[in-house]
Order: C-alpha cells, then structure tokens, then sequence
C-alpha cells in the first residue's frame, strides 16, 4: 500500500471464500489511518462503512478501500477466509439507531451503536468515517459526542449507560433549497428511551423514531451546523403557553436570572451550541431566581426549563 495523495488504497479478497474485514482489521491497524473497510453498495449507489463493531464478510474477489497512514503490505492470509462450522451463538441485543435522510428519491444513513468500553470521543475500530475518496454534495454523518477531532461519521459507538446525558451533532451536506426528511429507526433501545432530532435554527424538538421531521434549508449547509439528536426518555417540546412570559438572561455572565416562575419544582439545563450539556440542576422557583454559572466560553448557549406547567427553551450569548 501507498499513503501518498489521499492515503485511500482499493485492494480486494484473492481467496475462493469469504474473508473477514474485522480480521483484516486487526492483523493490518499498523499501516491503517483508521480501522474501517469501505465497500461499494450498488442499491444504495453509495461507500458503506465497516469495523469491528459491524463486520463485512468479504466476497471472492470483491474489492474495497482503507486508508493508509504508511506505506507498507496489507495481508489477507488464509487463515482469515471463513468456513461455516461449530455451534450456532447468538449474540446479546445491541441497542442501535438508523439515522435517515431523505432528499426526494435520494437516500442517505448513519448508525449510532452503544457498545459497552467504547467513549464518547473517537473509538479507532469501533467509530468510522464516512468514504472521503470522493466529495459529495448531499451526505449525512455525525460527530463524536465530544467533537474533539472533526471526523464525519457513518458509524459511531457510544457507551452503553447514561443515553439521555449524551447529545449527538449531526452533520449534513446539501445545497440551498434542499427539503431535508429526517427518521430513525432504533433497535434494542431502554425502555422509555426515544429518539429526537433538535433543529437550533427553528429552536424544535422532534420525535423521529415514530415519524419524520421536514425542513426546507435556504443556506448551503456543510457541516455540523443545525441538528442535533437526543436520546431521552423526556418529552422535549416547544413551550407552552404558561411558560411563554418567562423571563431568562445572563447577568455579569456569572449569575442566570429566571423570572416569572411561581413556586415550582424546576429542572434546569444548558447546552452549548454543540450539543453538550454543561449544566444541570433543579430549583424551587420563586418569582426572581438566580443560577449561579459555571465558568463558561463566550458562545450561544440553549436554556431549558422544564416543569409542571410545561418546557421552555431559550438561547442565550455568554459574552
């Protein structure tokens, strides 16, 4: 293999049986940028992505790419072709989530798995990107909860525990004057659990797993710009009518100050504008509150507050 130019490099299966790409995987991670196999799918006219979490048998000579971070010699070994033999095992349900886009007839996915050992940040072998030997002016992928390394993903593993504190960013190529359709399919979730898609330029919550959300963009969008998915067992909505007077700033940017709140057990949560979470707390609210906060970038923030009497989400600028 050769790393010059993009790194990508096209090899194929030389054995009369199947080969596993995970087994390719692991015997070859030295020469490897990232531990996937990328295989054309001629139904879907796109690369999909496999790793060690979603594995490919390899038919005879079928082609497909890695990415090499060295110049050096990929093996594929006889001891990888694989023979159907032994006990029948099957293995344990995998919570996962199928994030789809649709733009007229024109598909596009990624897979969301919890996998108990993995992290929120990147996870070679067990997080891919999605194919970049060619640019695509629609495509889906996420970011890693943490976003800490600006890789598009086709697939990312999450820890298997505490699904509602994680917010996914949710990356979407398309031109100006796309109509976006979002769904979910989700496998083996907790009970409770459901799937929303947050639209920040709309400032709405929607429930994908059970139906879709549409939204016609003006701006060209690339990026991780606009949408983002929560795993929750709460119902996250637009305000209601009681909560629609409620007053919420940022005083010396130290100090939030709720006003218009009575007496209420109240849930307060704030997240970046990248989806994550940095403060959580609950309140007895009076009619003037005040949240200390804290230490916080200057940025857009998104408020929510959540009681009896409804939801309220608000944006907020920490200068």
């Amino acid at each position: 293999m050769t790393s010059n130019t993009t790194g990508f490099n096209l090899l194929g299966n030389p054995y009369l049986a199947a080969v596993s790409a995970s087994e390719l995987l692991k015997v070859n991670t030295a020469l490897l940028a990232e531990q996937t196999v990328w295989a054309w799918n001629q139904a879907t006219n796109r690369y999909d992505q496999y790793n060690l979490g979603k594995d490919l048998e390899v038919a005879p000579g079928q082609g497909f790419f890695v990415k090499a971070n060295a110049a050096g010699n990929f093996s594929v070994t006889e001891a990888m072709q694989s023979h159907a033999s032994g006990t029948f095992q099957r293995e344990s349900p995998r919570p996962e989530i199928e994030l789809i886009l649709n733009i007229g007839a024109t598909s596009k996915h990624t897979e969301i798995f919890y996998i108990d050992g993995t992290s929120t940040g990147f996870d070679n072998g067990y997080d891919s990107s999605v194919f970049g030997g060619l640019a695509n002016k629609f495509e889906l992928y996420t970011r890693t909860v943490d976003n800490e390394d600006g890789r598009n993903l086709g697939i990312q593993s999450l820890p298997n525990a505490n699904l509602e504190n994680m917010v996914i960013p949710l990356g979407i190529n398309a031109v100006a004057g796309s109509t976006l359709e979002f769904a979910a399919k989700a496998t083996n979730l907790p009970t409770g659990i459901n799937v929303y898609l947050e639209d920040k330029n709309t400032n709405t919550f929607t429930r994908i797993d059970t139906g879709a959300y549409r939204v016609t963009v003006t701006n060209t969008l690339n990026g991780v710009e606009q949408f983002y998915i929560h795993t929750t067992s709460s119902v996250l909505s637009l305000p209601t009518e009681a909560l629609e007077n409620v007053s919420v700033y940022v005083s010396n940017n130290e100090t939030l100050k709720i006003k218009g709140i009575n007496e209420r057990d109240t849930q307060l949560q704030l997240y970046s504008v990248l989806g994550k979470r940095v403060l959580n707390t609950r309140f007895i609210a009076n009619e003037n509150n005040s949240i200390a906060l804290p230490r916080l970038p200057t940025g857009l923030y998104l408020v929510k507050i959540e009681n009896e009497e409804g939801v309220l989400n608000r944006k907020l600028i920490i200068e």
